[in-house]
């Protein structure tokens, strides 16, 4: 017979969180910080799956990638010795500029690094991505194109071209253009497409980073399309137990930083740091 003691106890392991001991912080600094910690206990459990450390980016859909983001990532990595690690981001891009660095400083702390993408990661945050070895997909994520656009959001390739445009803006757009296909064909290169010849990389290359390519900025590169481009990518099914967790982990970035209008959070399993939105820093 089923005693109401073991009822408790089996409903408690099977909710989240869970655990005997209470925190070591004050319970009052605990319950004011309860948000960050239910993530970063959270964190901890992928990483008893994986065995590897979790660092998450994950930004609101109008915040982009900027300067405050490397500086950051760096005091986040603080510490870890690991060589090894998963970068889960969530971003719709941003500064090419900070962005390089982004991925400068990831290379230089890690000789191994795989990318999770549970949403999106688009335009900058594809180049982030194409730097990994490997990157982890499940049915909701989507890559994107990476042809750099100006300020009002036309494509730089359409205003190198035209010669209505002043010269001084269609030069500066060739420059973008060549300067992010150069370090796209690097990242490729070294990244998820290390073992692809030369053509397979140009070929792709030429796809993801023109307007001809995908005909928009904002295209979906899904699993099925970024594994037909030859990209290393793992799909993981709904259902799968490690992916059910970095959705969960995905779900509480969504709601707590559209809750406490919080722009993006930069955080692993002890360290995290949150920004307020670009306009209002």
């Amino acid at each position: 017979m089923t005693s109401t003691g073991d009822i408790l106890n089996s409903h408690k392991n099977n909710c989240f969180p869970r655990g005997i001991n209470c925190p070591s912080q004050s319970p009052k600094y605990w319950a004011r910080e309860k948000d960050r910690y239910l993530r970063q206990l959270l964190i901890q459990d992928i990483q008893d799956i994986t065995g590897r450390p979790l660092f998450v980016y994950y930004a609101q859909i109008n915040e982009a990638i900027n300067y405050t983001d490397p500086d950051d990532l760096i005091e986040i990595l603080s510490g870890v010795e690991d060589q090894a690690a998963d970068l889960l981001i969530h971003t719709p891009g941003g500064d090419t500029n900070a962005t390089e660095k982004l991925i400068c400083i990831l290379r230089q702390k890690f000789s191994s690094l795989r990318v999770i993408v549970p949403a999106l990661a688009k335009s900058a945050g594809t180049v982030i991505a194409l730097s990994a070895e490997t990157i982890i997909l499940g049915l909701n994520s989507e890559l994107g194109p990476i042809d750099p656009h100006f300020g009002d959001g036309t494509p730089c390739e359409i205003l190198a071209n035209d010669e209505s445009v002043p010269y001084r803006v269609r030069e500066t757009a060739r420059l973008a253009v060549i300067r992010t296909r150069e370090l796209a064909k690097k990242l490729l290169q070294d990244g998820v497409m290390r073992d692809k010849t030369v053509q397979n990389i140009d070929d792709v290359l030429k796809k993801i980073s023109g307007v001809e390519g995908y005909k928009s900025h904002g295209a979906v590169i899904d699993y099925v399309e970024a594994n037909a481009l030859g990209l290393n990518v793992i799909y993981l099914e709904p259902e799968n137990d490690l992916w059910k967790k970095i959705w969960l982990l995905y779900c509480l970035y969504d709601v707590d930083t559209k809750e406490k209008k919080i722009g993006r959070i930069i955080e692993g399993k002890i360290l995290g740091i949150a920004r307020p939105p670009i306009a209002e820093n």
